[in-house]
This record gives structure tokens, C-alpha cells and sequence, in this order.
């Protein structure tokens, strides 16, 4: 497995980070505190490219401060515009923006979430406009933040070894996907990285996996581990975005989610041990399997 900071099949990628929890008066105060020319918003809602971002003017981000207000001051319930879920993949909110180190997330406010997905609509496809709107309001479970202070992270790529990895964020990988979590997403996590692909489906992706270095291994569930390597799995939101999975030392499987934590569950909070029918949506379709060697990946 590799770590491959900042760069994803040679483009700059760099994720703005997302802070779990519903939005409440503390993310109104640091909302309302935002000041600048050109504001931005980034969707968070991608696995392995990174995710929709476009800019909005002074008088948008007036509306929006408004909004907010009104939905947690003059709402006589709060809680009815928003409901608990174990999803864990695609949408997961909105970052309103003026810069790298001032920025609110906004998680758990269906009517904002609303006025920002409205404002976003040109920018983004059909499908991920019909998926947010599916969810939004939704409060995706809290995971508890593990500490990897020692990583030292700063000499990319970090390359893991060719033996079938323990599922264990705090030490592997020397512990960077936990230091440097919003730097990486599931193709780091997965393999490494090389030249792009085209287009969003089975066999584009597939193809460009195999020039960085994997190998098909076919669409039959793997029962033990490769000679060398490890095992992972591709997975497509149709025509939409990709996602990766690996094949851990137990014989279950982990992921992770763009730049959320490393996972080894699904949407249902089940773990995951037919890739093929756990619950990924809207990741629906099961590509195949591949063997990833680290040693023998190629990384640019």
C-alpha cells in the first residue's frame, strides 16, 4: 500500500478538512465571522478525485450567514431538520470558505445544506445533485479521532511493505493516513497513483490501475491472500467517481472515504467481507479484483 501525499494520478489534490457533528452556534459564530471577496464552497462528497469546489460573491455569502441564523434561532425545532445515519460514503457537506485557515463546515442543517446545493446545481453533475439531495440534514456518526503524533510523513511516497497489511490507521502507513488524513483518499489507501484516466467505469479505471502497476485478478471473491501483495477491490459511482478498497491481514476489508478517516465497515455499520454486496452506494457497481504489490507500483 502506498502513501502518496498531495498528488492523485498527477494532478495536485488537496482536500479542505471536515470537522464531524451537526452545525450549531459555535459554526454560526465562525460562519458569520467570515469576511472576503470571493468566497468559496467545496462539496464533500467524492472518494478518489477531488471534490467540487466554486466561488460565490459577498452578497451569496449575506444570504447564506442569514439562513443560518434563522434555522437555529427562529426554529422552534432544530432536531426536525436533521436525522442520524450510518452512511459513510458520498455526501458529507458543505466548507464555506475565505481561505485555507478560515472556514466553517457546514453538517446537519438540511434548509442551509439546501440554499448551498441550489447555489452549486451548474457546477455539478445530475447524479451527484440528485444524491445530495437525498441526503442532506443527514449527521454521519462520529469516529473517534486516533492520535499519530511520531509520523513522520514528509518523505513521499511512503511505500508499505509486500506483505497483506494489519488493519490497524495508527500504525500503518507509519501512522500518516491519521496525520496527514485530509491529504490522502481511497487510492492512496488503496495503491498508488500514475496516469490518469478518462472516463468513470470499470474498464477506464481498471485500465489505469494496471498501467500503475496492479494486476487483475478477476471477479471471484478472494479466499487467501496473494503470494506477495495484497488484494483490492474497484468499485464505481456510476459515470461519476471511483472508489478502492483493500483486503486486511483478517480477512475483511477497509477503506477509506476521500479524506474522511480509514474505515472498515459499510454504509450499514457492517463489516465488510463480500466487497461485491456490502453497501457502498452510491458507489453501486462492483468492478473486480486486483493485486497490489508496492514494491512494483509505479508512482509519479
Amino acid at each position: 500500500m502506498v502513501f502518496k501525499c498531495l498528488f492523485l494520478f498527477g494532478f495536485l489534490l488537496r482536500l479542505l478538512p471536515t470537522t464531524s457533528g451537526q452545525f450549531n452556534k459555535d459554526h454560526l459564530t465562525k460562519l458569520q465571522a467570515l469576511e472576503c471577496d470571493e468566497p468559496s464552497i467545496t462539496l464533500h462528497v467524492f472518494s478518489g478525485t477531488p471534490n467540487p469546489v466554486w466561488k460565490i460573491n459577498i452578497n451569496q455569502l449575506a444570504r447564506i450567514k442569514k439562513l443560518a441564523y434563522e434555522s437555529l434561532y427562529q426554529n422552534n425545532n432544530v432536531t426536525l431538520l436533521s436525522k442520524p445515519t450510518t452512511r459513510i460514503m458520498g455526501y458529507q457537506g458543505f466548507t464555506v470558505s475565505c481561505s485555507s485557515d478560515k472556514h466553517v463546515f457546514v453538517h446537519g442543517l438540511s434548509p442551509l445544506e439546501h440554499l448551498l446545493l441550489f447555489g452549486g446545481r451548474r457546477y455539478l453533475s445530475a447524479s451527484v445533485v440528485r444524491h445530495v439531495k437525498d441526503h442532506v440534514g443527514e449527521i454521519m456518526s462520529d469516529i473517534t479521532r486516533i492520535e499519530s503524533d511520531n509520523a513522520d510523513c514528509n518523505h513521499v511516497p511512503i511505500v508499505g511493505p509486500d506483505t497483506v497489511p494489519e488493519y490497524d490507521p495508527k500504525t500503518d502507513d507509519e501512522g500518516c493516513f491519521i496525520k496527514r488524513q485530509t491529504d490522502n483518499n481511497c487510492y492512496a489507501y488503496g495503491r498508488g497513483s500514475g496516469k490518469k484516466w478518462s472516463f468513470n467505469t470499470c474498464v477506464d479505471m481498471g485500465n489505469a490501475s494496471v498501467r500503475d502497476g496492479l494486476i487483475y485478478n478477476g471477479t471471484k471473491l478472494p479466499k487467501t491472500p496473494p503470494e506477495k501483495g495484497h488484494f483490492a477491490a474497484l468499485l464505481i459511482w456510476p459515470d461519476t467517481n471511483f472508489h478502492w478498497i483493500r483486503m486486511d491481514a483478517n480477512g475483511y476489508w477497509s477503506h477509506k472515504p476521500g479524506g474522511t478517516p480509514v474505515r472498515n465497515k459499510d454504509n450499514r455499520d457492517l463489516p465488510i467481507v463480500d466487497p461485491s454486496k456490502s453497501d457502498f452506494s452510491p458507489w453501486t457497481q462492483f468492478c473486480s479484483y486486483f493485486i497490489a504489490q508496492p514494491s512494483k507500483l509505479r508512482i509519479n
